[in-house]
């Protein structure tokens, strides 16, 4: 997908204090999977819920219907893809708020519609594991959307060069094994390998 604009991906933390710190929040459908519900994009809508782009000012000029919804609906909004260990990300100068999903974001697509690393910038955070804490359950591996956790045999390996820093291991974590800490300075552009 191309960038018109800054996309950052943010920690849950992140995201939960953006919305508290908005009164009224503007809601519309999402631009990667809107289109693909209506068949419009290269891959097949994935399933997620389509109405989740959050504004913290009224749009000027929105493709689709936009809503005004209050905190409280904004926050169970969150909660619930928090649940479902999805990624958000901030986008133009943190007045949105997306929800994202690597099967249904195009953001995760190439051109020719195929799944790609994503490149939006980096959170300001990133992962910390404990390993001492850590029981290699993998439940941690099934929700990172960018692929920097996987297990080795039975142990689990994390790769930070991948860890876009969404924070969705840290509270898949049954044991408190993951902490999200401050990204060292100048690793948070895109692809930063």
């Amino acid at each position: 997908m191309s960038a018109d604009h800054e996309h950052r991906v943010c920690t849950y933390r992140e995201a939960e204090a953006a919305i508290k710190a908005h009164d009224v929040i503007y809601v519309n459908d999402c631009f990667c999977r809107g289109p693909a519900k209506e068949g419009k994009a290269k891959w097949a809508y994935c399933g997620h819920p389509v109405r989740t782009c959050m504004g913290f000012q009224e749009p000027k000029d929105a493709k689709y219907e936009v809503e005004e919804i209050n905190q409280a609906r904004a926050l169970g909004m969150m909660e619930e893809w928090k649940r479902n260990g999805l990624p958000f990300r901030f986008m133009e100068n943190e007045e949105w708020l997306c929800f994202c999903c690597p099967c249904g974001c195009g953001w995760f697509r190439g051109e020719d519609g195929e799944r790609q690393q994503d490149p939006c910038k980096k959170s300001r955070f990133i992962q910390h594991t404990n390993q001492e804490a850590c029981d290699d359950c993998g439940v941690c591996v099934k929700v990172c959307a960018w692929g920097a956790r996987e297990l080795k045999g039975s142990r689990l390996a994390v790769d930070q060069a991948k860890c876009y820093g969404c924070s969705a291991c840290e509270f898949a974590c049954p044991t408190d094994a993951v902490s999200m800490a401050p990204r060292p300075e100048g690793t948070q552009t895109m692809n930063d390998e």
